[in-house]
Formats: structure tokens, sequence, C-alpha cells
């Protein structure tokens, strides 16, 4: 089984009279994150599976812009096949590069 990487980006909120970002700009930074992120993702994880299991990780990417506050928040979900090789996979997430 090969690397999984889903998205689900989202805006919040009513926007301000003079946002920041228009519609077309939180999608170009909503794409930039996608790609960004993707990548990283993929380098670090292309060849890893589960030494037990065959599996790969599957990783759910959410963000939220807050249009009120201007902000995005992003959070990582990662499902696999055991605890054991989530153990794994959190701690190559963690390494830096």
């Amino acid at each position: 089984m090969s690397l999984e990487i889903d998205f689900d980006l989202r805006v919040e909120g009513e926007a301000l009279a003079d946002p920041f970002l228009d519609r077309y700009e939180l999608e170009l930074m909503f794409e930039g994150a996608r790609q960004s992120i993707g990548a990283g993702l993929k380098r670090k994880f292309a060849d890893v599976v589960c030494a037990e299991h065959g599996e790969a990780p599957h990783f759910t990417i959410s963000g939220v812009y807050d249009n009120a506050i201007e902000e995005m928040d992003i959070q990582y979900h990662v499902d696999t096949c055991c605890q054991r090789f989530l153990l794994r996979v959190m701690q190559i997430l963690n390494q830096r590069a």
C-alpha cells in the first residue's frame, strides 16, 4: 500500500470589511499549503511502511482559515495499522529536514 495524504482545508467566519486575503488569494494559500505539506510528507514517507504489516501511513491534514482573526490553524491526523508503526511515524514526522 502507498502513502495517502488527504486535505480538508476550509474557511470559517464572516469576512472582514477589508480582508487581508480575498477568495482567490485564500485558494492560492490553500493550494500552496497542499503542495508544500504534501511534498514534505512524500519526501519523508515515500518508502516508509510498517515492518510487520507492510502498510503505509495515511495522513489527513485539516486546516481552518478564520476570517475574523485572519489566521489559519493546521492539524495533522495520522492513521496507521498498529501502535508500534504510529510511534515510528511520529518519530519520523518530528525529525527536522
